[in-house]
């Protein structure tokens, strides 16, 4: 195994464990809001909160990394979340031991959220600059591909991890995903080597949002998650209205099967289709989004739940193509002394989408429940057009990166 590919293995655990932490968050916390006072928009605001934060710090945490190292600033990352979950699962057990009125608790944990965010914000564009210092031009997607089904690796296992401890307490799960962090940062610290271009650092560059070589891809990232998480949100309504299935646990289960089918393709396809074929950014996402919107289409035609099924697995293959070739398109669209800006914005740009995604579709679904699929398959096909007539890196004619950042 080369030092490239084993860098890779130790970000991808490390990155894991933080997707591990984000579902827990729904499978845990979010039975306990009501149990510890908490009323649904309270709720909502501490989700969102480590969102927005995501939003604002992640482009100077990638800055931060052309100067502070690439380990460096993963590692404060790694260590904030630690920190921030803990606190949080903490601050939730208090709630439960009744140390705090409601409100307070809601102070208290709307911080722990924060704390999370901020530092939290580190670990994605770090991870993404580390990769694109130590792959070539050929070999970015399959990079990147790695980076993305970490999210998805994590939500295949957090829910039943967390499944597996709640036995031993309410919080047990959080408290362990914080301990297994720390597992990740003293393997971090003991074996992931900083990349040889960033020793001597340049001072960090700045991108804007709008600039030309980057905004297709952070618009990109804006829509994927956007849509998706509009659809997320209404999916338990549509398995209720359109499919007759009745009963909460029923429609949770047949939601989970949904999300593990979309999950099982992503992770097939980025962990093993794409590190088996090199596909350039241009062919990634010149098809993913169409076929991102023909799964929405479809969504609204299912009848039958192995047609639900259906959809979202291949709702799974679309996103698992057009993610790393979104994040391996702008990262070859920039100069080495900017990976670390241009990492910090594509990694804010799906939790922005995360803020609007959820309240749109709920809202849209409530006047015709056709409306969030079929608006954001419009939307997704627009950006596929977008892409069609715009000029997309192509591996086999870019610069090769010096021998020091090669596989």
């Amino acid at each position: 195994m080369s030092d490239a590919s084993r860098a890779r293995l130790i970000l991808l655990f490390g990155l894991v464990t933080y997707g591990m932490g984000q579902s827990l968050l729904y499978v845990i916390f979010g039975p306990l809001a009501r149990e510890i006072g908490l009323a649904e928009w309270q709720f909502g605001v501490l989700i969102a909160a480590s969102n927005v934060a995501i939003v604002i710090f992640s482009p100077m945490w990638g800055r931060a990394s052309e100067s502070l190292g690439r380990k460096a600033v993963y590692l404060l990352g790694m260590v904030g979340y630690a920190v921030g979950y803990a606190a949080l699962a903490f601050g939730i057990q208090a709630g439960l031991w009744g140390w705090f009125a409601p409100m307070p608790l809601f102070l208290v944990l709307l911080g722990a959220r924060l704390v999370y965010g901020v530092m939290a914000a580190a670990i994605q564009p770090a991870a993404t600059a580390y990769v694109a210092d130590t792959t070539d031009a050929a070999g970015r997607g399959q990079g990147m591909a790695l980076i993305a089904a970490s999210g998805g690796i994590g939500t295949v296992i957090g829910p039943a991890f967390g499944g597996l401890l709640a036995r031993f307490g309410a919080v047990v799960p959080m408290y362990s995903a914080a301990v297994l962090a720390l597992v990740a940062i003293a393997v971090t610290m003991a074996t992931l080597a900083e990349p040889a271009r960033h020793v001597h650092a340049e001072k960090p560059q700045r991108l804007r949002v709008g600039d030309s070589r980057v905004f297709p891809y952070l618009l990109g990232w804006f829509v994927v998650f956007m849509v998706f998480t509009g659809v997320q949100v209404v999916t338990p309504f549509v398995i209720e209205d359109r499919f007759g299935v009745s009963g909460r646990e029923d429609i949770t289960q047949v939601a989970m099967f949904a999300l593990l089918s979309m999950a099982l393709v992503t992770l097939v396809v980025q962990i093993v289709v794409m590190q088996v074929w090199k596909l350039s950014p241009r062919f990634l996402l010149r098809y993913s989004f169409f076929l991102f919107a023909a799964s929405l289409v479809l969504l609204v035609l299912a009848s039958q739940l192995w047609q639900l099924y259906a959809v979202f697995a291949l709702m799974g293959l679309s996103v698992a193509l057009a993610t790393p070739g979104l994040n391996a398109a702008a990262s070859l669209n920039v100069e080495t002394q900017e990976q670390g800006a241009v990492a910090g914005l594509l990694a804010a740009a799906p939790a922005f989408g995360m803020i609007f995604g959820p309240a749109i579709g709920g809202a849209v679904y409530n006047l015709s429940p056709a409306t969030p699929m079929l608006g954001g398959a419009a939307l997704s096909a627009a950006v596929g057009i977008y892409f069609l007539f715009i000029a997309i890196p192509d591996p086999q004619s870019a610069a090769p990166l010096e021998s020091a950042a090669t596989d």
